[in-house]
C-alpha cells in the first residue's frame, strides 16, 4: 500500500518505474518527505496509540557519556493499524561540557563550537511527551539508557524497533535500519545525525507489514506482550558454547546468562537449562515494554 507521492520530475519516476520492471535492476527512492506523505485524519477519539519515534547522538558507548543530541517525529496510529498524524521531526542539542572525541565528531559530524552553549529543552520535551503512549528507538536498549539518565522524569514505555518485531517472519534477512529501508525501497542521508536518523526511522515505521497494517502496528502489539526473561543462574563456565548456541546473552554486570522467551515457551526454556547442566538453577520474570529494554 503505497502512502507518498513524490513531488519531483515526472520523467526521471516513469524511467525509476521502466527499470522497477526489470529484473536487472532495483531502484531505491530517498525517504519521502513530510508534506509528500499521505495520511488519512482521523478524529483524536478514533486514534489508537500516539507514538514519539526518537533517535539520540551520545559522546560515547559507556555509562559515563553524555547525550549530545535528539531528535523525536510524532505519529499517532488508528484503531486499524494506519497512521492517521504524523509531525515533526523536533530535535535539540546539548553541551556535554567536556571535548568531543575527534571519532565522535567524523562520526556525527557535530564539532564543540556547534554544541558550545546548548542545552535541550526539558519543559518543551516534556510537554510534546504529554500526550505519548510509548517511545520508539530503532535500538532501544541503547536509547533508553541515555534518556533515562538525562530525563529521569521520563516513565514512559520503550518500543524496539529492532527487536519488538520478528523481522525474519517479515521477510527480512537483515535487521539495520538501512538495510530494512532498503528492503522497502528507500534510502537516506545524513547517518548519525538524529533528526534524519529518526525521519527514516518513522518512515520504516510507515511502510507495510506483511498482514496489511503498518510496521508500527506489528511492533506495537510485539511490545505490549508479556514475555519471560530467563536467567541461567549459576551456569558453569564450560556451558557457555551451549548456552550461546541457544541464544542467551552474558549480561556481565550482572554475571549471568539470560534470554526472553515467549509465556508458552517458558516451561520448555526451564527443562532445555537443567538438561544443559544440573547446576544451572533456572530463575525467570515477567517483563514487558516498561522494563524490557531498561538495564
Amino acid at each position: 500500500m503505497k502512502f507518498y507521492e513524490f513531488e519531483g520530475d515526472p520523467a526521471l519516476e516513469m524511467r525509476a518505474r521502466e527499470l522497477e520492471q526489470s529484473s536487472d535492476f532495483r531502484v531505491l527512492r530517498r525517504v519521502p518527505h513530510l508534506h509528500e506523505l499521505w495520511v488519512a485524519p482521523t478524529p483524536a477519539q478514533g486514534r489508537s496509540i500516539q507514538l514519539a519515534v526518537i533517535d539520540s547522538e551520545t559522546t560515547g558507548l559507556g555509562d559515563g557519556d553524555k547525550m549530545i543530541e535528539f531528535a523525536m517525529v510524532k505519529m499517532a496510529l488508528d484503531a486499524d493499524g494506519q497512521i492517521c498524524d504524523i509531525a515533526g521531526p523536533i530535535d535539540g542539542l546539548e553541551d556535554p561540557g567536556t571535548p568531543l572525541r575527534p571519532e565522535i565528531v567524523t562520526i556525527t559530524g557535530l564539532d564543540d563550537a556547534m554544541l558550545a552553549g546548548q542545552g535541550f529543552d526539558d519543559d518543551g520535551l516534556r510537554e510534546q511527551l504529554a500526550d505519548v503512549d510509548a517511545i520508539v528507538a530503532f535500538n532501544a536498549v541503547f536509547d533508553a539508557r541515555f534518556w533515562r539518565v538525562r530525563f529521569p522524569w521520563l516513565t514512559k514505555p520503550w518500543i524496539c524497533a529492532q527487536k519488538d518485531l520478528d523481522w525474519h517472519a517479515q521477510g527480512h534477512a537483515e535487521r539495520s535500519q538501512s538495510a530494512l529501508l532498503a528492503a522497502k525501497g528507500f534510502f537516506y542521508g545524513g547517518g548519525h545525525r538524529a533528526a534524519p536518523d529518526a525521519w527514516a526511522l518513522a518512515i520504516l515505521l510507515a511502510t507495510q507489514a506483511r498482514d496489511g497494517r503498518t510496521v508500527a502496528a506489528n511492533l506495537v502489539d510485539g511490545a505490549f506482550r508479556i514475555t519471560h526473561r530467563v536467567r541461567a543462574a549459576g551456569a558453569p563456565f564450560g556451558c557457555r558454547a551451549d548456552l550461546k548456541e541457544a541464544g542467551y546473552k552474558w549480561d556481565a554486570k550482572a554475571r549471568v546468562w539470560w534470554t526472553d522467551v515467549e509465556a508458552k515457551d517458558l516451561d520448555a526454556e526451564i527443562l532445555m537449562l537443567t538438561a544443559i547442566h544440573p547446576l544451572i538453577k533456572p530463575m525467570h520474570e515477567p517483563v514487558d515494554c516498561f522494563n524490557r529494554h531498561i538495564w
